[in-house]
């Protein structure tokens, strides 16, 4: 682990977001975090009927994975897939305005 210089954070206002941030990052569970925040939009974003039969399963270079059980469902989201991929990164990103999501890919 390394260390800290204490000296400089003395007399200093510091942001605990921004810290706890640095933290999760130094673990390595920030994509997991990121993950686990596209599950709970997802929900949002298509409904609960439709999050019963679809499930994102990975992210990778911006590109959402997402598993549907049957070819009816897929036919449906791919329809509404750009209003999905805003829907998503309006919730994800809602302080910054960078997107995450740029495609949908349902298998």
């Amino acid at each position: 682990m390394k260390r800290v210089d204490t000296k400089r954070r003395i007399n200093r206002i510091i942001c605990l977001k921004d810290e706890i941030e640095g933290f999760v990052k130094y673990l390595g569970l920030d994509e997991r975090m990121q993950e686990l925040k596209i599950l709970e939009a997802w929900k949002e974003c298509v409904g609960e009927s439709i999050a019963k039969f679809s499930r994102p399963v990975e992210l990778k270079k911006n590109k959402l994975l997402v598993r549907v059980e049957d070819a009816g469902w897929r036919f449906e989201l791919s329809i509404k897939k750009n209003e999905i991929i805003s829907k998503v990164n309006k919730i994800l990103c809602k302080e910054d305005k960078k997107k995450i999501i740029k495609e949908i890919v349902f298998i």
